[in-house]
């Protein structure tokens, strides 16, 4: 199936009703990778010209996945076996498309890039993850995320979750002021004395610092705080970040 299109169900149902026994998915993404500055032409050039053309690798594995996830959760869909395929290169890589409900996966670009050999770390990493959650058989690993993947309309935004600031951990480096500054909320505060952040009230939780902050541990998730009229609840927080 084409990512270069906006509902791979279309295409997917018309395959299904025309006979086929399963989806792969996804192809290339059509793409420009860049322009070569000297000669003012796309790459790669062929006699001083180039041309639209497939991109495939670890870029496009989001994509694939998304389009994944789109095609198992769609009623007429659910139950058609899905080959998945997308910018694969480790055995976290073939879990995530696994987790989404494909049977089985395939892997080109990384091949070519470090040869056959990565399908024994692939099988050896996944291996390893089933035996560590006390699972049996592949097929009891497929589909398992679906669940988890919802509608935008549907995520919980009753509530905000504050980002906390290790003292002992932080490095001074300025990252997550800026981050924050130029591109966030302006909800951190910075002093140049000791050169250390502290986070506003007026922080919205979006983890921005975290996510740019290159000190493992240093940023994580802290406070809950409801927002006005909204009923206190458990909330599942993801506490480790890698």
């Amino acid at each position: 199936m084409t990512p270069n299109i906006t509902l791979m169900q279309v295409p997917a149902k018309a395959a299904i009703d025309a006979g086929a026994k399963g989806i792969a998915a996804i192809n290339t993404v059509k793409s420009i990778t860049n322009i070569d500055l000297e000669n003012l032409t796309a790459m790669p050039v062929v006699n001083g010209k180039s041309s639209v053309s497939g991109y495939s690798g670890a870029a496009i594995k989001p994509i694939a996945l998304r389009f994944i996830s789109d095609l198992k959760k769609d009623a007429d869909l659910k139950d058609v076996p899905i080959s998945g395929i997308g910018g694969i290169e480790t055995w976290q890589d073939c879990l995530e498309f696994l987790l989404l409900g494909c049977e089985n996966i395939q892997v080109t670009t990384a091949v070519m890039q470090y040869g056959y050999r990565i399908v024994e770390d692939m099988i050896s990493g996944l291996s390893y993850y089933m035996e560590e959650k006390g699972l049996d058989k592949l097929s009891d690993l497929i589909g398992l995320a679906l669940t988890n993947v919802v509608g935008s309309d549907e995520i919980d935004r009753s509530f905000k979750v504050i980002p906390k600031i290790n003292e002992e951990l932080c490095i001074g480096c300025g990252r997550c002021y800026i981050s924050c500054y130029d591109g966030g909320h302006q909800a951190i505060n910075w002093n140049n004395e000791d050169r250390k952040p502290t986070i506003k009230d007026t922080c919205v939780g979006c983890h921005l610092c975290l996510n740019v902050c290159p000190v493992y541990q240093c940023i994580t998730p802290g406070e809950v705080q409801f927002k006005e009229n909204r009923d206190p609840h458990e909330v599942a927080l993801k506490t480790i970040y890698s």
